[in-house]
């Protein structure tokens, strides 16, 4: 019979820790070992090895373990000459040294700037362009993306190979910052699939409301075991680590994983929670699977991008059927917005209409707004918006982006969405990923889903705006088994899109290689790579020979 884990928080003490209002980002070590009534106990699992200060490495840290090290690391960067408010940037192999490094900076006041460990070298420059760290802690690989001469302001860098970690160290009471709501802590990375990645400010209050809200919304069960399968830099897994650091929850910190990888970290560790990205999603659902290797998952998670209802099912239907049914908790996050602002929740019994994203979660307020900031009607389209403790102030150094972004008291993350009577909120797309055609609007989410739900050839399926001559052509990438073709795919798409009402697509091409469905550090399709490819379509027909792609003729697209 599955216990507690003893590190595990009672109800009254989760309780009384999210009502205590000093807790946050900068003193989030110290609050959880006063709360933990076993700090000595490991109970954080890290993928990939910890170096210590003995320069041992461990996978399994106790609340202790990480303080110590914590502690060391702000030792070394008070010696660097960081200062309060000062930005020190972070950047290597994934592992959960993300959040070690987060915490050390954070607690002397400094503000840590966490870089997707996928991220390219151009990214990276940009976000070090951006917030003008004084240093940079990096791995010698990630280093040589860098020329350091076009970053004169870092004053200093080292590398993970140089300093695995600093000599042991305990930080004088004197130089913890006493942090105000307000001060800024960490600074976080969109995912850049709208354009250049934006860095994100969260403040000492907004990176743990989230988290705060959770310890008493939700009822920790015997024997959990969560395991976060994305970038550990990523906003949802800073979070929902910053849970498990509160609650005392036993945690896997595992890294973004393809599906194949996934099963086999599920199948070894036994998770009852999995968290993961969209594209980790639909990768698993095409995956061979063992039976049973994903039976001890009871609940899994997805927040950010869409996660498509084929998907969904598919995995939900990998359990055993002689074992309680899953569920899948479509959460919608941003890294702005710091929590999932709505939940649905998803079982092969209950099955939402497509694309429903569900109600608010007590964290924010979540509103559609019209153009002039006004509150949309029921079943009117709008401007998806939320206001809450987990939203960010803003970018660093970029008030025009951030006050583009906020209207009305609330921030926009960028969706068009409607609400029904029953107090639902539905998403139709991405603004910027709308299809305006002569025959209508389409909207590239819903699209994808009939696609999806209705070409069973079709595993995963990215749809844009594509622009033949002067008018505006849908076009849909593809992966799909190899023996797959193009035109019998393009008209059972079409066929299903014309039933559902939306417009027909004009073009279908399967990927060929990754690089045909691109996706960013955070594994969202990068549809806006995609729209400058297909910008000429009748050129792109007579360049892709060899391709396996469909068109329409222009006068034959309804």
């Amino acid at each position: 019979m599955a216990t507690f884990a003893a590190t595990v928080l009672t109800p009254e003490q989760r309780e009384q820790l999210a009502a205590d209002s000093t807790v946050g980002g900068g003193n989030l070590l110290r609050s959880a070992i006063a709360a933990n009534p076993r700090p000595e106990l490991p109970f954080v699992h890290s993928y990939r090895a910890i170096t210590t200060t003995s320069g041992e490495k461990t996978h399994d840290l106790s609340l202790n373990d990480i303080d110590a090290l914590a502690q060391s690391w702000s030792v070394y960067y008070l010696a660097q000459g960081v200062r309060r408010g000062d930005r020190v940037a972070v950047w290597f192999e994934d592992s959960f040294a993300y959040s070690v490094h987060y915490y050390a900076i954070a607690q002397i006041g400094a503000v840590a700037v966490l870089i997707n460990s996928n991220a390219t070298g151009p990214i990276a420059r940009s976000l070090l362009e951006q917030t003008a760290p004084v240093g940079l802690y990096a791995d010698r690989e990630r280093l040589a993306l860098l020329d350091m001469s076009l970053l004169p302001g870092i004053a200093w860098t080292r590398t993970a190979e140089e300093l695995p970690a600093p000599p042991a160290a305990r930080l004088a009471d004197g130089d913890y910052w006493n942090h105000h709501a307000d001060d800024p802590v960490v600074i976080l990375h969109s995912s850049g699939t709208t354009g250049r990645p934006k860095p994100t400010i969260h403040t000492h209050s907004t990176i743990v409301a989230g988290p705060r809200f959770r310890l008493v919304d939700h009822t920790e069960t015997p024997g959990a075991l969560m395991m976060t399968a994305l970038p550990q830099s990523h906003l949802g897994c800073v979070a929902y680590t910053t849970y498990a650091v509160l609650g005392g929850t036993p945690i896997v910190a595992l890294s973004d994983r393809k599906g194949d990888e996934l099963a086999a970290a599920v199948e070894k560790y036994r998770p009852t929670s999995v968290m993961s990205f969209a594209h980790g999603y639909a990768e698993l659902a095409s995956a061979e699977l063992k039976p049973g290797q994903l039976d001890s998952v009871q609940v899994w998670v997805s927040i950010g991008d869409a996660v498509h209802r084929a998907h969904i099912d598919k995995v939900l239907k990998s359990r055993s059927a002689e074992l309680p049914p899953s569920a899948f908790f479509d959460r919608l996050g941003t890294t702005e917005l710091g929590w999932g602002c709505l939940l649905q929740v998803h079982t092969l019994e209950d099955k939402p209409n497509d694309r429903c994203a569900g109600k608010p979660v007590g964290v924010a307020e979540v509103a559609i707004l019209r153009p002039d900031g006004s509150v949309a009607d029921t079943g009117e389209v709008g401007y998806l918006a939320a206001r809450g403790p987990a939203v960010t102030p803003g970018y660093w150094g970029d008030s025009a982006t951030t006050y583009s972004f906020r209207m009305s008291g609330y921030w926009m993350p960028g969706d068009m969405a409607y609400r029904d009577e029953n107090g639902d909120f539905y998403l139709v797309d991405r603004a910027v990923d709308a299809i305006h055609t002569a025959h209508g609007t389409g909207y590239s989410v819903f699209m994808e889903e009939v696609v999806l739900l209705r070409v069973p050839e079709v595993e995963d399926v990215a749809v844009v705006a594509g622009r033949d001559g002067g008018a505006v052509v849908p076009v849909a990438v593809v992966t799909a088994a190899g023996s797959a073709e193009p035109e019998k795919l393009l008209l059972l798409a079409n066929e299903a899109l014309r039933a559902a009402g939306h417009p027909e697509l004009g073009f279908l091409e399967i990927a060929a290689s990754q690089e045909d469905f691109p996706v960013g550090v955070t594994g969202k399709v990068l549809k806006r790579q995609l729209r400058e490819k297909y910008a000429a379509l009748s050129e792109y027909r007579q360049s892709a020979q060899g391709r396996s792609f469909a068109a329409v003729n222009p006068g034959d697209a309804a």
